[in-house]
């Protein structure tokens, strides 16, 4: 399966004021299966950050919980 994730916070319509912004959501790869990275784009896909992985590593076979995740990023 595809990786399946959202984006929690900011949320949707909020007015982001220029300077650092706190992006967070949860990610999730099905079939036990952990996952390994979250890229987050803020420019419409120009350009990718990753984003620091959250909680506790599930075991290899056995990640059937979703992954927090949380990217720090400057926002002009």
């Amino acid at each position: 399966l595809p990786v399946q994730s959202a984006i929690t916070q900011p949320r949707p319509g909020t007015a982001v004021p220029p300077g650092e912004l706190t992006v967070k959501g949860y990610a999730w790869s099905g079939g036990g299966r952990g996952v390994v990275r979250v890229d987050v784009s803020l420019d419409g896909g120009c350009t990718w950050r990753v984003a620091r992985l959250a909680g506790e590593q599930q075991a290899p076979g056995r990640a059937w919980a979703w992954t927090l995740w949380e990217l720090q990023a400057p926002v002009p």
